[in-house]
């Protein structure tokens, strides 16, 4: 049997409970952020990550040539959207970075779980155990043909042309 124990963590009921506040919370104040679908995502302009500073320098050039700018050109609703993405910038960084920890618990949590019941199927089907794998939903089903003694489908030979 696997020895895998990548994470050993308990979390109380009071945990649990700060945990859901928090993102409750954060549920509450993200509210006026919008939703976007993928659809929608893909069809705004999306600028390169490192076009901040050139956007900075374009809006300073923008209020310097007003005159020359078409009149429905806002430059204070540019400098509101830059100056909101800078501000959510670090929250993101932040919120990333918890998201990426739940995540890597979460997996972790999983695979020691998965690596120990990989034994435990091994050990029942090497004791003749039957039904062992009556469960097995197309996934698992894959998962197994392929890490194990595969079913295979004998693929017929294709003539060679000439």
């Amino acid at each position: 049997m696997s020895s895998q124990n990548e994470i050993d963590i308990t979390l109380t009921p009071e945990q649990l409970t700060q945990l859901d506040t928090a993102l409750s919370g954060l549920e509450a104040l993200t509210q006026v952020f919008p939703t976007l679908s993928p659809e929608e995502k893909a069809g705004l302009v999306k600028p390169p990550e490192t076009a901040d500073g050139w956007m900075n320098g374009m809006l300073i050039r923008a209020q310097q040539n007003l005159g020359r700018l078409p009149r429905d050109f806002d430059p204070a609703a540019v400098k509101k959207d830059l100056d909101l993405a800078a501000v959510i910038s670090p929250f993101e960084l932040r919120l990333s970075r918890v998201i990426d920890r739940l995540g890597n618990a979460r997996f972790l949590a999983r695979s020691d779980s998965f690596a120990q019941l990989l034994g435990v199927r091994r050990a029942l089907k090497d004791a003749g155990l039957t039904g062992v794998d009556d469960d097995l939903d197309e996934g698992l089903k894959r998962f197994f043909n392929r890490s194990g003694k595969a079913a295979t489908t004998p693929v017929p030979a294709t003539p060679a042309k000439g």
